[in-house]
């Protein structure tokens, strides 16, 4: 465990879990086998991160789980992050604004990555979107400054 990591009430980090760089465990959760859960990531409820898993600045709380060599992080992009409940789990990556609810199960090879300004929902059952408030404001378009043409010598118009 790193430094700057914190473990709460009765969760347990074990084997050779590694949990650093601003993370914390909450609840009954777990980090083992292998696990890295890093940057500010939280693991609250029964969350568990296990195997080879990698948690980088996500949410998991519920009974949601990363396993195998399943991968959450947050966008290096947008900064976004997936949240992780319910009893959903991960066994390949998931990255960005993305919600995993209920059921939602993410298979060993599928990638899902949202660098959008939405948020991608998925529950077991289906996909939606939760839009932006900012995507339906209209505003004008600011203008491109114009530039100036480059004039040369001895030329005139």
């Amino acid at each position: 465990m790193g430094d700057d990591a914190w473990i709460f009430d009765d969760a347990i980090a074990c084997n050779d879990a590694y949990v650093d760089k601003g993370s914390s465990l909450f609840g009954e959760s777990v980090a083992c086998g292998n696990a890295y859960v890093s940057q500010n990531s939280a693991l609250s409820a029964h969350a568990r991160a296990e195997d080879d898993a990698y948690i980088r600045g996500s949410n998991l709380c519920g009974h949601a789980r990363v396993s195998d060599c399943g991968m959450v992080l947050n966008s290096p992009d947008t900064g976004r992050a997936p949240i992780l409940s319910g009893t959903s789990a991960v066994y390949g990556r998931v990255c960005g604004d993305v919600h995993l609810t209920d059921t939602a199960l993410i298979i060993s090879g599928e990638e899902i990555c949202n660098d959008s300004l939405d948020t991608l929902v998925m529950d077991g059952k289906g996909r939606s979107v939760i839009r932006d408030p900012s995507r339906d404001e209209l505003a004008p378009q600011e203008p491109e400054p114009q530039q100036k043409g480059h004039k040369e010598r001895g030329q005139s118009r």
